[in-house]
């Protein structure tokens, strides 16, 4: 049976032009049985969504302005919401807004023991986005399923247009390190990690995780064009194991680690003394540009300004 939706979209501060892509996507999560959106339509603003709204059978919550101090609209989402949750006959929210105001709502819904999925900009409150089960990014589900589906990855436009939001999502090596550590670990105890299983995890820890973010279709994709991976399947059933290539990453965190419990070591000569150990070496090929972006993200590690001038790594522990 699928799951049922309550989608409650804040129109005073969402754009129209999203709405097809905020049904395409709730596709993928359960059937939408409650349809509403909250606004002042009497309003230039938001006539737009009047018309739009028609084609999905969303049903406007009329909420005029009577002053400039707390709007209306969000009052009468968070009232219909609760009303909704003590209904006890929906198994997910979808909150569309970016309105950092709602985030004690979606609280007391996960309390309440309901799935909440955030839709808003990616610029949108980091407490706003831990809160929800899942948030997505408007902008990236916006316009994007045909192109990523056909290629695989976005068009230069689309590149641009995930270079104007990078600042405000999770950078890919930060997101490829958590799923190193999943996997390390699964393995160390004898266990399996399934590609769905990984992203759920990935979700957990960063929760507005999307590949899109990063312009690929699927997790597929995404993990194997990263190259740490190994991607097998047997049956229906798709697995993640770390390649020999990781293994030798372990290896040089772990000599580095070893070198600095010694005593701080200035950063260059730190770069010389690894390449001598692994010729091979090669920081790039780990996500990174620059081998103190790469030191400072081991753990136990930092990478600080020495007093005779450069950066040194110290052992914190």
């Amino acid at each position: 049976m699928e799951k049922r939706i309550a989608l409650l979209i804040d129109a005073e501060n969402t754009s129209v032009k999203y709405l097809d892509s905020i049904f395409m996507e709730l596709k993928n999560y359960g059937t939408v049985t409650y349809k509403r959106m909250y606004g002042d339509f009497t309003s230039k603003t938001l006539n737009e969504w009047n018309h739009k709204a028609l084609s999905y059978a969303v049903v406007p919550i009329q909420q005029p302005r009577y002053s400039t101090a707390k709007n209306a609209a969000d009052i009468m989402l968070v009232i219909d919401a609760m009303d909704i949750l003590y209904a006890n006959n929906v198994d997910i929210f979808c909150i569309v807004s970016s309105d950092s105001d709602f985030t004690r709502l979606v609280n007391r819904l996960c309390d309440g023991g309901m799935e909440v999925i955030g839709m808003g900009k990616s610029d949108a409150s980091k407490t706003l986005k831990a809160a929800c089960t899942i948030y997505k990014n408007l902008e990236i589900i916006y316009g994007d399923s045909d192109e990523i589906e056909e290629t695989g990855h976005r068009s230069a436009e689309g590149v641009h247009k995930e270079a104007d939001i990078e600042k405000n999502i999770v950078p890919l090596a930060t997101i490829k390190k958590s799923m190193i550590e999943i996997v390390r670990e699964n393995e160390n105890q004898g266990n399996h990690t399934g590609l769905g299983g990984l992203k759920s995890s990935i979700q957990r820890l960063y929760k507005d995780f999307d590949e899109r973010n990063y312009g690929y279709s699927s997790m597929t994709k995404l993990v194997k064009e990263l190259k740490d991976f190994v991607v097998t399947q047997e049956r229906s059933t798709v697995y993640v194991s770390l390649n020999g290539q990781n293994q030798n990453e372990r290896s040089v965190e772990t000599y580095i680690i070893e070198t600095a419990k010694k005593s701080p070591i200035d950063l260059g000569r730190l770069g010389q003394y690894i390449h001598l150990k692994f010729p091979e070496f090669d920081v790039k090929r780990y996500g990174y540009s620059q081998l103190g972006t790469f030191v400072q993200s081991i753990d136990g590690l930092v990478v600080e300004s020495s007093p005779k001038g450069g950066k040194c790594v110290r052992y914190l522990y």
